[in-house]
């Protein structure tokens, strides 16, 4: 399997975690706004940042996938997260996101979401993928909606009233917008396709 160095859409480039995106991962996973939905308002540790963040790092490197820092376009800043991970590590994939406050309200997060779905589609030959969030988070709910994901159900899932949405490959509008995937080939080396 070939390794992915970064995707880049109009506004901005998502690559896989490094070891230095830590401090700013503990940040984002612990500001207030953020938290409220995707840590049920709970502010963790960042030994639980550092052990969600190489669990991811390991997913890409064994599978290709994982959750990845979201960078405005030339900047390697992390502003937020967005990637594929396994649903209950069943062969179920889900599709997540969050952004830094600051980011929010400028179709950032659906610019990354749908990057996402594309690679997973197009690169990784899924043929459905899931979107997962709290009921009351319209804000995502507005996300999956925009992306054309369906709804599917809404269920208790890990004690929390949730909606959960699907986008199949065969429904997936392939975006006419920028999607440039670059390849890692050697050392210091990138090739785009």
């Amino acid at each position: 399997m070939r390794r992915v160095a970064s995707i880049d859409t109009a506004r901005l480039r998502l690559r896989p975690y490094r070891e230095n995106d830590l401090d700013a991962l503990h940040a984002l996973w612990t500001d207030p706004q953020v938290r409220r939905y995707l840590w049920d308002d709970r502010v963790i540790e960042r030994t639980l940042a550092a052990e969600v963040m190489r669990g991811s790092m390991a997913s890409t490197a064994a599978e290709g996938f994982g959750h990845w820092a979201v960078c405005p376009t030339g900047g390697d800043a992390l502003i937020g997260f967005c990637g594929l991970r396994r649903l209950d590590d069943g062969p179920d994939v889900e599709l997540l996101y969050g952004l830094t406050p600051a980011y929010w309200h400028r179709g950032l997060a659906t610019e990354a979401a749908r990057a996402m779905l594309r690679f997973g589609f197009e690169q990784l030959g899924f043929a459905r993928i899931f979107a997962l969030t709290d009921a009351p988070n319209t804000a995502s709910v507005a996300v999956m909606q925009r992306l054309g994901m369906s709804f599917e159900c809404r269920l208790i899932y890990h004690g929390l009233d949730t909606v959960q949405y699907i986008m199949r490959r065969d429904a997936f509008p392939v975006p006419e917008e920028p999607f440039l995937v670059h390849y890692a080939v050697s050392r210091g080396r990138e090739e785009e396709r």
